[in-house]
């Protein structure tokens, strides 16, 4: 069950070849249930993030830190064909970046 989990969420895609600059030019083409990540950066919405890795809590893995760093691992998701710090910091995202590089070294 844990790895068809993590297969899964690596299947999860983010399709942003229409343009970074916009977040209205940014299509999302994937498994819809983890969408809310890959929004959550290209908004710079960190409380998003958060109730995103909640709603996956007991779905993924036990607790919110848990989820974060199945997300982020080699293995974890993709946005736009990088993993989410990659895809923030691309997108210039300061608060999801900030709070995704001290989630994931603690």
């Amino acid at each position: 069950m844990k790895k068809v989990l993590i297969s899964l969420v690596a299947l999860t895609a983010f399709n942003a070849s229409a343009g970074m600059e916009s977040s209205s030019k940014v299509r999302f083409a994937g498994d819809s249930e983890y969408s809310s990540f890959c929004k959550a950066v290209v908004n710079d919405d960190l409380g998003m993030l958060k109730r995103s890795l909640r709603s996956k809590v007991g779905q993924v893995a036990a607790s919110s830190n848990d989820v974060l760093r199945k997300l982020v691992s080699a293995e974890g998701m993709k946005c736009n064909g990088v993993d989410l710090i990659q895809f923030s910091e691309q997108r210039e995202a300061s608060q999801v970046s900030a709070y995704l590089k001290t989630k994931n070294n603690a």
